[in-house]
């Protein structure tokens, strides 16, 4: 506010101190103009009274030489007299150029010359009769008092000459001299407030400008924080990729080698390797997740999700956790909830897992419940979802439950090892809670348990119903209930594509690897791939640029491409989605897998089965194995234009080729299937026909397991 207030006020003071600086000026000039007349003033005054002077001073000494001429008669005598007559012209002419500007002195002077005139006639007239008498005793008396009455005129003329109020140094100055003085103060006044003023400002202005240069500088922390923030970011996100390519070798060939026959020592080994790898990533995860949190990067996907279906999937993660300790794991979802609620699926099944995991990790027996609730508001559309998780645990101490949310900090670090975690679950869930618009409380009561209440208001209904979870890890999956299918594997690291490899063993499809984006160009030049999967960082080319040049030729165009990658960059898997037709995560399990390829893979009817086909004689072991190369050959040339098409000609000379091959290599399965199908063909029966049709990749692909097993490159 103080900032504010001196923001507001340097204006004002700059406008002020330029009006006194003005004004300042102003008076200074008039003040000078006034000193300077009355120094011109001053000076005209002083020349005027000297000439008066002066012109007394010749009439006197001309009185003088008319009086010694009256009594000596000497002619000599009257030279004073002489040069006065000839003198006092001049001296008023001078007078008269001093008096211009000046009425009162006009006036006197006027007044004067004609008493000078006055007097010079007296003397003169006296001349004139001295010299007709040649004795000064013959003269006639004088009029002296007259005379003395005039020169007591002119004296009171001169005297007032010397008090000129326009003259400084008069004694009729002083009002001139109080008017220079008045302005003097007013502008030293004036200067001051100035000075003043200007001080102010300057003092406002640089309180501004160090202001201002602590904004600066504070901004330039901000960026500077900001930059750490980002290069932290892509440090951890860099970091996560280097980890997460290791450990999806490491989670997968765990889980490849948990259903072999290994002892019961070595099972435990590889569980152990399994846990530790599985803590080691929730780990690098709840790191990430907290770093995109502080940087404001973690967005929300919501999407229609079923809490019964979450509620099920959290009942499978922790169901045997539960069962080990004994105790009891309960989940009470009300009737009131709607089946479809637009939520960020994956974020609030992670605040549950670490709400749950918490639970069930701290609590020794009793039970551990969810319960969740509604609240619908008056919009229909739109209520409150509540959530509780209860546990009998051991309870959190009161001065606890304020470090609780905070990083790295676990409710009792006193706890045995294998219960303390990294302090970063809770702080994660805080922080989740809060970007979901919810709230987040905790009461708890040390040796009775603690309840975690979660609350998430205006929750919006969805109109499309959840599509629910797909298999989680644990659940066996079966890659061999897909068709059998070309893929293609592209990544430059060796041991995941041993893994790769080993995921797919002993099942019906084609594998074929490649380096880099380059090679896998070159691979499908001379492949028809089903699917490929494509790594995202890799030398020479990478995933991005391969997939461009995948898209620019048009027999390619419609290749379904799933990215692979390590990276953890919420943007970069946004982008991959958009671009991708689907996308993996490393490290990722073969349930994860299944997923992915499910979208882009048809199934096999009948859960997955192949048509039984026997295994030929040896004698035609080597008949077999190429008609099924030429048969793998048909499926990928002919047959998709069969399907799309059902062309009755075209099928029926396809079905005509079948039975050839088959009755000349002895497989009774093919020349079955040709038979029906020329038969269906003849009858135009379409909607069987279609069915059949559709019948013969799995036809195919008994072939080819009955001869040898799928060809790997």
């Amino acid at each position: 506010m103080l900032f504010r207030f001196r923001h507001r006020i340097i204006g004002p003071l700059a406008m002020v101190w330029l009006v006194i600086t003005v004004a300042s000026v102003g008076i200074g000039a008039i003040a000078w103009n006034r000193f300077t007349h009355s120094v011109e003033a001053s000076a005209e005054a002083e020349q005027f009274r000297e000439s008066m002077n002066q012109l007394f001073s010749t009439l006197q000494e001309a009185q003088l030489s008319q009086r010694d001429f009256l009594l000596s008669g000497n002619e000599a005598l009257l030279g004073a007299f002489t040069n006065a007559e000839t003198a006092l012209p001049t001296s008023f002419d001078r007078l008269a150029g001093f008096a211009m500007r000046d009425r009162a002195r006009q006036k006197d002077l006027l007044e004067l010359r004609g008493l000078v005139e006055l007097k010079l006639a007296d003397l003169r007239q006296g001349i004139v009769l001295r010299r007709a008498q040649r004795s000064p005793l013959a003269l006639p008396a004088l009029n002296l008092e007259q005379a003395g009455i005039a020169m007591d005129q002119i004296r009171e003329i001169i005297k007032r000459s010397e008090n000129d109020p326009l003259d400084l140094l008069s004694a009729r100055g002083e009002s001139t001299r109080r008017q220079m003085t008045t302005v003097h103060q007013t502008t030293l006044l004036a200067g001051l407030l100035s000075i003043g003023t200007g001080l102010f400002a300057m003092y406002f202005y640089r309180v501004d400008y160090l202001q201002e240069r602590a904004q600066r500088e504070l901004l330039e922390e901000k960026l500077q924080a900001e930059q750490a923030v980002v290069e932290k970011s892509a440090f951890l996100a860099n970091m996560s990729h280097e980890i997460r390519t290791p450990m999806n070798a490491i989670l997968g060939f765990t889980e490849l080698l948990e259903p072999e026959g290994l002892t019961p020592r070595q099972s435990d080994y590889v569980r152990a390797i399994r846990d530790s790898g599985a803590s080691l990533l929730q780990l690098i995860n709840d790191i990430l997740d907290l770093s995109k949190l502080e940087a404001g990067k973690l967005e929300l996907h919501p999407e229609p999700t079923d809490l019964r279906d979450s509620c099920e999937f959290l009942r499978t993660v922790f169901g045997q956790q539960a069962v080990k300790k004994s105790l009891q794991l309960k989940f009470d979802v009300s009737e009131s909830v709607p089946r479809a609620l637009l939520l960020d699926r994956v974020r609030i099944r992670q605040v549950l897992v670490n709400l749950l995991g918490n639970a069930v990790k701290f609590t020794e027996r009793g039970h551990v419940c969810t319960r969740i609730s509604w609240e619908l508001m008056q919009n229909a559309s739109t209520g409150t979802l509540l959530i509780d998780i209860e546990d009998t645990g051991l309870g959190i101490p009161p001065d606890r439950l304020q470090e609780l949310f905070k990083s790295f900090v676990q409710a009792d670090p006193r706890r045995d090892a294998e219960k303390q975690g990294t302090g970063l679950g809770l702080t994660i869930v805080k922080r989740l809670v809060s970007i979901m618009e919810g709230s987040l409380s905790v009461e708890s009561m040390v040796g009775k348990g603690t309840v975690f209440h979660l609350r998430f208001p205006n929750v919006s209904i969805s109109a499309r119903l959840a599509t629910g979870d797909h298999a989680e890890p644990g659940a066996s999956v079966n890659f061999n209930d897909f068709v059998p299918a070309s893929i293609l594997v592209v990544d430059d690291n060796e041991t995941n594509r041993d893994l790769m490899a080993g995921m797919f063993e002993k099942t019906h499809h084609r594998l074929r690897f490649a380096n880099n984006g380059k090679e896998a160009l070159q691979c499908l030049e001379t492949m028809k791939a089903d699917v490929v999967l494509l790594d995202i960082r890799m030398p020479v080319m990478d995933g991005r640029t391969a997939l461009a040049e995948i898209r620019k030729q048009p027999p390619l165009e419609s290749l379904p491409v799933i990215a692979v990658t390590a990276s953890s960059q919420a943007s970069e898997e946004t982008k991959l989605r958009t671009q991708f037709t689907g996308y993996i995560r490393k490290p990722f399990s073969r349930h994860t897998l299944y997923h992915e390829l499910a979208h882009v893979l048809p199934k096999l009817p009948n859960g997955g089965a192949l048509p039984s086909v026997s295994a030929p004689s040896p004698e035609r072991a080597a008949e077999w194995q190429a008609m099924a190369l030429l048969l793998r050959h048909l499926l990928e040339t002919e047959w998709p234009a069969l399907r799309d098409s059902l062309a009755i000609n075209e099928t029926r000379a396809f079905a005509q080729k079948l039975h050839q091959l088959g009755r000349a290599c002895q497989c009774d399965p093919l020349v079955t299937y040709a038979e029906t199908l020329a038969r269906l063909s003849e009858a135009y029966a379409v909607k069987a026909l279609e069915r059949h049709l559709a019948e013969f990749p799995n036809l195919v692909a008994s072939i080819e397991v009955s001869t040898a097993q799928p060809l790997s490159a």
